[in-house]
C-alpha cells in the first residue's frame, strides 16, 4: 500500500504568530503559488472574517487538485489552546458517509456482497418493519431510501463510552420504529442507514468496520492518520471541539461513538481530508473503479422516478450556482463541522474543518464552508450571512423562562407559608395561566428528548438543554404550588396553618357585637 508523504513541520510559525498577537488568527503558508486572480487570498480573508463573526476558535482548509493540496491555510487555536495547523485533527461528522460508502462499494467490487443483496442476507437480526426488512437492500441503505425515518437516528447513534454496543447489537432498537415508506419509495436522510451498513460490513468481513475502513480506503488513499475510534483519537491527541454555552464558545470534550466511523465519528487532520478529496477527483484512484465512483456520485431516484439529491453516500447538486454541479457532503459532530466538496468539471475540491458547532446556529457556522466553496467556483465574496440570532434568542428565552419560573416557585411558596387571613383567591384565569405557563417547558423538554434523547440533547445543545431542564422542573413545581394556593384560598383555609382558618375567624365576635357560631366546613 502506498505510504503517505511526511508532513512539513509547521507548528513553529503558527506558534510564533500567536505569541506575537499580530492578528486575531494566524495563517499557514500556502502549498502552491497564488493564482493570478488572487482567489486564494480572497478566500483566506473571507474565512478569517467569518471566523471572527461566528466566534470560531480554530479552522483549517485546503484547495485540492487530483495530485494533492494546491493551497492550505490554518488559523486560531484548538480545544487545548494550541495553535491550529494542518496537522491538527478534527472530527468530520457526516463527511464520513461518502467514505463509508466507498468501503461498501470496495466490497462489492471484490464480490463479497451485492448492492442489491437484501440486508437480512447478511444481518438475520435486522427486523425493521417486519416484512419491510426483507425487501430492504444494501443499495437502499446507501441511497437513504430504506424507509428508515430521521427519528431512527437517536435510537442507534451517538453512543459514547467504551462499553457501547457494536452496530449489530443496536439493530433491535429499530424494531420499534414504523417505516416511513416501502423500500425505495421515499428518500429520508438518517444516520441510522449508515449504522446498519457498518453492521453489514462487519458481518461480511468478520472484522470491525473501523479496521476495514482503514485497510480498504484510508491507507490506500494516503489518509492513514485518520481518527476512526477512541484508540486512534488518543493516538492523534484529538483536542476537544467547541460548543456555544450561553453565547460563549467553550471547549467541550463530548467524546465519540466507538462504532460510529460509518456515520459521523470519523476525523483526521487537513492532509487526511485532502487525500480523500484527491482520491475522489481521480474518480476512485487505487480504491474504486471509475464506474463505481460514477455510480456513487450520480443522483439516485425513488421507485417512482423522483430525484433524491443524493447518490450513494454523496449529496449531488442541490446548491445554488456556481455550485449546482458540485458533489459534496457536509457534516458535524458535537463541537466540530467539516465539508468535502468536489467540483468535477474544474478538477478541484475544497475541504474545510472547524472546531465549533452548535445545532441551533448550524446555518451560521456552516455558511463559511459554502461561501468559500462558491468563491473557489468563481462567485464573488458572499455578502449577508446567517446570524446566530435564532440560537441566541433560544438561549435567552429558555434561560429567562427558567429564572422567571424559579421566581414563581419562590412566590408560590411564600404564599403558602405566609398567608393573610381573608385573602382573596386569585381569578381562575390567572391560576390557569400560571399552570399552563409552568407546564409549557415540560412539554417542550419532552418534545426535545423525543428527538435527541438525553445524551443527544446534552451533546448538541448543552446550554439550552440545561436551561430547559431547569425551566421544566421549576415550571412543574410552580404549577402545582399555584394550583394549591388557589384551591386552599378558595376553601378559605390559610395554607400555612390548617388549624387556623375561616372557622376561627367566624367564631370571633366583632367589636361590640355578638359572637356568631363557627361555620363547619
Amino acid at each position: 500500500m502506498p505510504r503517505r508523504p511526511a508532513r512539513p513541520t509547521l507548528r513553529w510559525p503558527a506558534a510564533l504568530c500567536a505569541a506575537l498577537l499580530l492578528a486575531p488568527v494566524c495563517g499557514v503558508p500556502a502549498a502552491a503559488a497564488e493564482p493570478p486572480d488572487g482567489t486564494y487570498a480572497a478566500i483566506d480573508a473571507y474565512v478569517q472574517r467569518r471566523m471572527q463573526e461566528t466566534g470560531t476558535p480554530g479552522l483549517s482548509y485546503a484547495v485540492v487538485g487530483p495530485d494533492g493540496p494546491l493551497h492550505r491555510a490554518a488559523w486560531g487555536t484548538d480545544g487545548d489552546g494550541a495553535p491550529v495547523t494542518p496537522a491538527t485533527p478534527f472530527l468530520w461528522g457526516s463527511v464520513a458517509k461518502p467514505v463509508a460508502a466507498t468501503a461498501v462499494l470496495a466490497l462489492a467490487e471484490d464480490g463479497e456482497l451485492g448492492l442489491d443483496d437484501p440486508v437480512v442476507d447478511h444481518l438475520p437480526r435486522f427486523g425493521f418493519g417486519g416484512e419491510h426488512a426483507r425487501e430492504t437492500t444494501v443499495r437502499h441503505l446507501l441511497a437513504q431510501t430504506s424507509g428508515l425515518p430521521p427519528s431512527a437516528t437517536p435510537a442507534v447513534s451517538d453512543c459514547r463510552g467504551e462499553d457501547c454496543p457494536r452496530p449489530a447489537d443496536r439493530l433491535g432498537a429499530l424494531d420499534r420504529i414504523d417505516p416511513l415508506a416501502p423500500p425505495g419509495e421515499e428518500y429520508a436522510y438518517t444516520s441510522a442507514n449508515y449504522l446498519v451498513l457498518a453492521a453489514v460490513v462487519e458481518s461480511v468481513t468478520g472484522t470491525s468496520f473501523a479496521d476495514h475502513l482503514r485497510g480498504a480506503v484510508l491507507e490506500p488513499a494516503g489518509a492513514g492518520g485518520s481518527v476512526t475510534d477512541p484508540a486512534s483519537a488518543r493516538d492523534r491527541a484529538l483536542p476537544p471541539g467547541h460548543l456555544p454555552l450561553w453565547g460563549v464558545t467553550a471547549p467541550v470534550a463530548t467524546g465519540l461513538d466507538p462504532h460510529g466511523a460509518a456515520y459521523g465519528y470519523l476525523g483526521g487532520d487537513l492532509d487526511d481530508l485532502a487525500a480523500l478529496a484527491s482520491l475522489y477527483l481521480r474518480e476512485g484512484g487505487d480504491v474504486l473503479s471509475a464506474d463505481s465512483f460514477a455510480l456513487m456520485s450520480r443522483e439516485q431516484t425513488t421507485n417512482g422516478g423522483a430525484g433524491t439529491g443524493y447518490g450513494l453516500g454523496w449529496r449531488v447538486g442541490g446548491l445554488d450556482a456556481p455550485l449546482d454541479g458540485a458533489v459534496w457532503h457536509s457534516g458535524a459532530a458535537p463541537g466540530y463541522s467539516a465539508m468535502l466538496l468536489l467540483l468535477p468539471e474544474d478538477g478541484l475540491a475544497l475541504v474545510m474543518q472547524q472546531n465549533n458547532h452548535g445545532l441551533l446556529h448550524d446555518a451560521a457556522s456552516m455558511d463559511v464552508l459554502f461561501g468559500a466553496s462558491a468563491m473557489l467556483a468563481g462567485a464573488p465574496e458572499p455578502g449577508d450571512a446567517p446570524s446566530r440570532a435564532v440560537y441566541l434568542l433560544a438561549v435567552a428565552v429558555t434561560t429567562g423562562l427558567a429564572v422567571w419560573l424559579l421566581a414563581a416557585v419562590v412566590a408560590a411558596t411564600a404564599a403558602l407559608r405566609r398567608p393573610r387571613a381573608g385573602a382573596v383567591a386569585p381569578p381562575p384565569a390567572a391560576t390557569a395561566f400560571r399552570v399552563v405557563l409552568g407546564l409549557l417547558p415540560v412539554a417542550a423538554g419532552a418534545a426535545l428528548l423525543s428527538v435527541t434523547g438525553v445524551d443527544g440533547a446534552l451533546a448538541w445543545l448543552p446550554d439550552i438543554a440545561l436551561s430547559l431542564a431547569a425551566a421544566a422542573a421549576a415550571g412543574a413545581a410552580s404549577a402545582v404550588l399555584w394550583a394549591w394556593v388557589a384551591v386552599r384560598t378558595r376553601r378559605g383555609v390559610p395554607a400555612g396553618d390548617p388549624s387556623r382558618g375561616r372557622a376561627a375567624t367566624a367564631a370571633r365576635a366583632p367589636e361590640g357585637g355578638v359572637a356568631r357560631p363557627a361555620r363547619q366546613d
